[in-house]
């Protein structure tokens, strides 16, 4: 857990809390509370990797390692139509409804080329949806 998000975490506050008021078994029940609290308010979390790639500019021409956001992800929002603060329901509510416009069976009737095109829409949409909740760990 990086340092800024234990800082800013309810278990560290409440545990903190809980020690001042009641020592040991208050930390101890301060930090359950803690994450309690931080569990049911769980903000969604953007993961960021590092690429690593040759810099010509420098001096010595050496390799800088260069922060990029997987665009995959930034895909799978767009083709929900959500921003990347949104959360988990909102998420799960865009699925469906765009699920629905485009399930297969909604358009049988139009012909061919239109169940085609809705089950390619219907996939794109699941991936979506795949893509951002293995990135969140649902």
């Amino acid at each position: 857990m990086p340092l800024m998000s234990c800082l800013l975490s309810f278990r560290l506050i409440f545990a903190l809390i809980g020690w001042r008021m009641g020592g040991g078994r208050g930390l101890i029940l301060g930090f359950l509370i803690g994450w309690l609290l931080d569990s049911m308010y769980r903000r969604p979390t953007i993961h960021f990797t590092y690429q690593r790639t040759s810099d010509n500019d420098n001096q010595g021409g050496g390799q800088t390692w260069q922060p990029y956001v997987d665009v995959t992800l930034q895909e799978a929002y767009r083709t929900l139509g959500i921003p990347e603060t949104a959360t988990d329901d909102e998420v799960r509510q865009a699925y469906r409804e765009l699920a629905l416009r485009y399930h297969p069976d909604r358009v049988e009737s139009q012909g061919e080329a239109a169940k085609e095109e809705a089950e390619k829409k219907f996939r794109e949409v699941t991936e979506a949806r795949d893509i951002i909740f293995r990135a969140r760990g649902i």
